[in-house]
């Protein structure tokens, strides 16, 4: 993989997944002295303006994330033209994605290709399913920082 400088996390409404994957993955390459891969996030029907919902901050609270900061903002040509890897949840996400943005082409990755896994929505669902939401990221992203960082 050549050298990451810029990562872009998208779920669909910013205010879920990928705040919660955007602040992890921060923490795990600053935990690898990686601090300068610059790390963000979108979404692709983002709810613009909006904090990170009240269950994402929680789960990540307790793992030790501070999510208050969070406010979501739409994906667009610019954000997939500054990033060097863009992480979505599923592959229905890297093909809306690539189909709409030209400059998206071979940037786009599933973060859970590794372990053949889609990062379901939680949203509306129980605190139970942040909980998996947030374990299984987790995992995949301890996944593509051992990628990265090769």
């Amino acid at each position: 993989m050549e050298k990451i400088n810029s990562i872009l996390v998208v779920c669909l409404g910013n205010i879920c997944r990928s705040p919660y994957a955007e602040y992890k993955l921060k923490e795990l390459l600053k935990n690898k002295n990686q601090q300068n891969i610059n790390v963000s996030s979108a979404g692709i029907y983002a709810m613009v303006g909006e904090k990170a919902h009240e269950l994402s901050i929680q789960v990540g609270q307790e793992r030790g994330l501070n999510l208050n900061a969070h406010i979501a903002r739409q994906l667009n040509n610019k954000l997939i033209f500054e990033n060097d890897l863009i992480l979505v949840m599923d592959t229905a996400q890297k093909n809306r994605i690539e189909e709409n943005y030209a400059a998206a082409k071979g940037k786009v990755r599933c973060l859970g290709e590794f372990r053949n896994q889609s990062v379901q929505d939680p949203y509306g669902k129980p605190y139970s399913a942040y909980e998996e939401m947030a374990h299984l990221v987790d995992d995949c992203l301890n996944d593509w920082v051992n990628e990265i960082l090769v």
